[in-house]
């Protein structure tokens, strides 16, 4: 089936009403800003380590698809067939910011945007909302838009820039870990990489890794959780630092829990 029908070969589109208006008109500006916008939302999707944070990105993205198909429609009348943006969309992303920013240390200057790739994407997302509130502003200026809208459009620059302090946490965090235990399984046996089958750590061997961890995790002024799991997955572990967010204890376990499996 072909996708080209040449009727946008003049620069003029269709919305949904079947008025013909210019690409460049404010209501194509804006929706078209919010197809630039999913489509970052899937890169960071893909790229995100928070299983959460993927489900959630992806629910962002069916509501653009609903918030693109009502600024494509120049109708004031609501379509049953259509969902529409509304409180309780703002209110889920409302909550998605509070438990990132739970999660995570508060900054009192401005950031460089992402010390990972997910995080970097996040930055990346968050500046596309931010060009889409500016479109439907201009848009509102012309026609008639719903004040949910520009709710939702804000508070979704806030959630991106949530959860991509929250992947940032997560991945220094878990570079930490990962440089220490490392270091530490080279040094004390070298010989380990030449065996067939994983061999447990001792008790010795658990302590001593999690001191490195800890001190490490100092040097950096970074307090952290460390949590340590068998081969079998099962936890063996778990120790925090006084200063180390208290959500922090929950989610340590059940990271390296998931780093055991990938």
């Amino acid at each position: 089936m072909a996708i080209y029908t040449r009727t946008g070969d003049a620069g003029t589109t269709s919305l949904f009403t079947g008025q013909r208006v210019s690409k460049t008109h404010p209501r194509v500006e804006a929706y078209g800003t919010l197809d630039e916008l999913n489509a970052a939302l899937s890169l960071c999707a893909c790229a995100a380590a928070d299983e959460n944070h993927r489900t959630l990105l992806e629910a962002i993205q069916q509501q653009l698809f609903w918030f693109s198909a009502e600024l494509a429609s120049d109708s004031e009348q609501p379509s049953p067939k259509q969902r529409y943006i509304s409180s309780e969309e703002i209110s889920a992303l409302e909550a998605a910011i509070d438990r990132a920013m739970a999660r995570v240390e508060p900054l009192h200057s401005f950031i460089l945007p992402g010390r990972c790739e997910a995080a970097s994407r996040l930055h990346f997302a968050r500046t596309l909302a931010r060009r889409a509130e500016r479109r439907l502003v201009e848009l509102a200026t012309e026609v008639n838009v719903r004040q949910v809208l520009m709710r939702y459009i804000n508070r979704l620059s806030d959630c991106l820039y949530a959860l991509a302090r929250a992947e940032d946490s997560d991945a220094h965090q878990a570079n930490i870990i990962r440089e220490v235990s490392k270091r530490y399984l080279a040094a004390s046996q070298p010989t380990r990489s030449k065996e067939t089958t994983p061999v447990a750590l001792s008790f010795h061997d658990l302590h001593q890794l999690t001191r490195a961890a800890v001190e490490r995790a100092q040097q950096l002024q970074v307090p952290v959780v460390v949590s340590i799991v068998d081969a079998h997955g099962t936890e063996t572990v778990t120790w925090r630092m006084p200063d180390a967010l208290l959500v922090s204890s929950e989610l340590a376990p059940k990271k390296a829990l998931d780093r055991q499996w990938q």
